[in-house]
C-alpha cells in the first residue's frame, strides 16, 4: 500500500522538498505515514486484503511479462494492463481508508 497515490501524496505533504520536486524518503517520514492495519476478524477487511494480495500478484506478473516482451505492441498492451491494475489498487486503498470523492481528487492531484 505504500506505493499508492494516497500515501505518496501524504509523503509529499510531510517530507522536505528539493530543487526539481524531489522529496526526502527517509525512515523519519515513512514512520509517520498512516498505514492501515487489516482486521482479519472482520470479513470485509479480510476480503479487501485478499483482493489486494491478488492485485499485487497480478502487478508482479505483468511486470515480469513486460520485461520479457520484445514486440512493442505487446509492451504497449501490457503497459495498459499495468496502468489498469495500478488504478484498481489505488481504488481499493481509497476504499480501505474511507476516502470521499473530494479527498480522492485531492490525493490524485486533480483539484
Amino acid at each position: 500500500m505504500i506505493n499508492t497515490k494516497l500515501l505518496f501524496w501524504n509523503l509529499k505533504l510531510i517530507s522536505n522538498r528539493f530543487r526539481g520536486g524531489w522529496i526526502t524518503c527517509t525512515k523519519q517520514y515513512f514512520g509517520t505515514l498512516p498505514i492501515r492495519s487489516i482486521d482479519f476478524s472482520d470479513a470485509e477487511d479480510a476480503a479487501r486484503h485478499e483482493r489486494m494480495v491478488g492485485l499485487v500478484g497480478r502487478m508482479l506478473e505483468l511486470h515480469e511479462r513486460l520485461a520479457e516482451a520484445r514486440i512493442e505492441r505487446k509492451r504497449t498492451v501490457i503497459g495498459h494492463q499495468i496502468h489498469a491494475t495500478d488504478r484498481q489498487i489505488d481504488q481499493l486503498v481509497y476504499e480501505l481508508y474511507g476516502l470521499t470523492e473530494a479527498e480522492i481528487t485531492i490525493a490524485e492531484g486533480n483539484s
